[in-house]
């Protein structure tokens, strides 16, 4: 005799089944990338010169009403109605009750650009210079004998600073149109490296190149490009909401234009960084574009053994090394451990490497724990493609420096691999916008977008949930053990009002939910 009931039990147990698993499944929607302009084909005109604006300081928002933003908020287990986990794993604890929610954190709206000059100790390298010939494979650049650069002097620079109420970028126009220093004021902290001294070294693709610090434009080859030592051309900008500093210059081996926008905006921490390459030749030209950012984040020019990277990527391909039990240039490597090292940690870092990370998912970052500090990086993974990591390990800071400060490198390209060249046919443009922003208080990183980055880490004391925006912005959080809700918060977090919790938790498998306007925005957890 059969049993009828048995297709429906089977069917009941394969339902239950696909439940629990989707329940223990951690889903994430993709990084929110910065949108991405398309390709101009008919670049507008480069003006001859700068063009600065008449007044040092404007205040776009101004209110009497203004006060500081307040501290952190921090919220105590001992504040909610929540209870703590039960030691066993698989308890369901009661209805979680949720915190009220904190005032919205104040907003700074000034927002300034102008212009000014800056004394930096510098090596005599002019003096240096040997011209190149037809055929040499950095023409029309020059060479340099290392051995003529004269010892270092102060110089006088010509500078632009470009500040609102929570972050200030000081660009240099004369060497390369770099970020010479950006430095998050609500910590206090310089983000940058800021060597003390400005010495040509022998690294590059020219074989010498200018360690300077802070953030470098290279182009139109690998490694540091040609044109990241001389005076670039520049104009400070000025649009409703915010201010800009734009550079610029004409390359001289394929003649195309390279140039970057830098923007702040009234009440935001993110700097805005758009790179735009034309070819206003009649000829098609091979080219790369990376932005080297030289940073340190924990506040003593130079990271700590508690700096950690956050790359969303399964493999990285290795580009060079000195780490002899690594394989050598151009080979796969787990990520972010590999034969057992966890080389998210920069203490794994014991020698020199320089890792491309194989997929473009739109964000990447890197927190100093010991500072508190980190910064995260937002581009449009269909155009700008390239991620690299590269840290010093044993080189000696003698390379590049004269005080012992040290830093490590953080990439975006164009191009995925310096071993990728893209090409602009005559006439042809590109651009795109990315986000770079600081983030502070938080603990680490283990998710980020532009708009939000997030930490959940266990300790011995439980788990550690950090939220941080670069500008205003509302979310709900739902930290939950093995898919039960434990403890929800609604918090008002904003660049200068980072939102911190701890819960005492055991046992178990514990998330975060973030949720804004009814929306789950991603889910984190191991």
């Amino acid at each position: 005799m059969t049993d009828d009931r048995r297709p429906t039990i089977a069917f009941l147990l394969i339902a239950l089944l696909s439940l629990n698993l989707a329940c223990r499944t951690v889903t994430s929607t993709p990084p929110t990338a910065v949108p991405t302009a398309p390709p101009s084909p008919t670049p507008p005109a480069i003006p001859p010169s700068a063009t600065p604006l008449p007044t040092a300081t404007t205040i776009i928002r101004p209110t009497s009403t203004y006060t500081p933003a307040p501290t952190p908020t921090i919220v105590p287990p001992t504040s909610t109605a929540s209870p703590e986990p039960t030691a066993t794993p698989t308890a369901i604890p009661p209805t979680p009750t949720v915190t009220e929610a904190p005032p919205p954190p104040a907003t700074d709206w000034s927002i300034s650009v102008w212009e000014t000059e800056i004394t930096l100790n510098t090596y005599g390298w002019e003096q240096a210079l040997v011209p190149t010939a037809p055929g040499d494979a950095i023409y029309p650049y020059p060479r340099l004998d290392q051995s003529a650069v004269a010892p270092p002097a102060p110089r006088t620079y010509r500078a632009a600073i470009l500040e609102n109420g929570y972050t200030r970028v000081t660009i240099l126009p004369d060497i390369g149109g770099r970020i010479l220093y950006w430095d998050d004021k609500i910590t206090g902290n310089r983000l940058t490296y800021a060597n003390p001294v400005i010495k040509p070294t022998g690294w590059g693709y020219r074989s010498w190149w200018m360690a300077t610090g802070g953030i470098e434009w290279a182009f139109p080859t690998n490694e540091h490009g040609l044109n990241e030592w001389r005076p670039w051309q520049y104009q400070l900008l000025s649009g409703e909401g915010w201010r800009g500093v734009r550079v610029w210059d004409v390359e001289d081996r394929t003649g195309m234009t390279v140039e970057v926008t830098l923007k702040l905006f009234a009440g935001q921490s993110a700097l805005i960084v758009a790179p735009r390459i034309t070819n206003t030749t009649s000829e098609p030209h091979p080219f790369q574009f990376w932005i080297n950012a030289m940073l340190t984040l924990s506040g003593r020019n130079a990271p700590s053994s508690a700096l950690h990277f956050w790359v969303p990527t399964e493999q990285m391909i290795v580009h060079s090394t000195g780490d002899a039990t690594l394989p050598g240039p151009g080979s796969p490597i787990a990520w972010p451990v590999h034969a057992g090292r966890d080389f998210s940690n920069y203490e794994a870092w014991t020698s020199y490497l320089g890792l491309f990370a194989t997929q473009s998912q739109g964000v990447v970052a890197a927190y100093d724990e010991a500072a508190d500090q980190g910064v995260v990086r937002v581009y449009p993974p269909n155009v700008a493609t390239g991620v690299k990591l590269f840290c010093l390990g044993n080189l000696p800071s003698s390379l590049f420096t004269d005080d012992g400060s040290r830093y490590f490198e953080l990439w975006g390209g164009y191009t995925r691999t310096f071993w990728d060249d893209a090409q602009l046919p005559p006439g042809g443009g590109v651009t795109w916008e990315e986000r770079w922003y600081p983030v502070h208080s938080v603990g680490g990183i283990s998710w980020a977008n532009g708009a939000i980055a997030t930490s959940l880490r266990m300790t011995d004391a439980g788990t550690d949930v950090g939220l941080y925006a670069p500008k205003a912005t509302a979310a709900h959080l739902i930290l939950r053990q093995n898919c039960a809700p434990v403890v929800e918060w609604d918090v008002s977090v904003g660049p200068g009002q980072p939102f911190r919790a701890q819960y005492p938790a055991s046992g178990g498998t514990w998330d975060l939910q973030i949720w804004q306007n009814g929306v789950l925005v991603t889910q984190v957890g191991p």
